[in-house]
């Protein structure tokens, strides 16, 4: 084994083993808020699903985001194969 890759493998392992005076975590409402606003400034100006809200990058001819569910497929006008009854799949 080369002396890089044995290197590599002990820096991994050391920063994989938790440290002895980890902090433990507790929500901060401040830090949340302040992230949310981020967030929300990224997404201003951007387009929303006229179905589900979402906001989203770019929104198909009708108006939706990419999402597949049935309620998005019979916007769209797809409609779904009927089962026969009685036929096995």
């Amino acid at each position: 084994m080369s002396a890089v890759l044995e290197a590599n493998i002990a820096r991994s392992l050391i920063a994989t083993t938790p440290a002895a005076e980890e902090k433990e975590w507790a929500p901060n409402r401040e830090v949340t808020l302040e992230q949310l606003r981020v967030v929300d400034m990224i997404h201003e100006g951007k387009p929303a699903c006229r179905l589900c809200g979402q906001v989203v990058n770019r929104l198909d001819m009708f108006g939706l985001c990419s999402k597949t569910s049935e309620a998005h497929k019979e916007w769209r006008g797809e409609t779904a194969p009927r089962k026969k009854n009685g036929v096995r799949a």
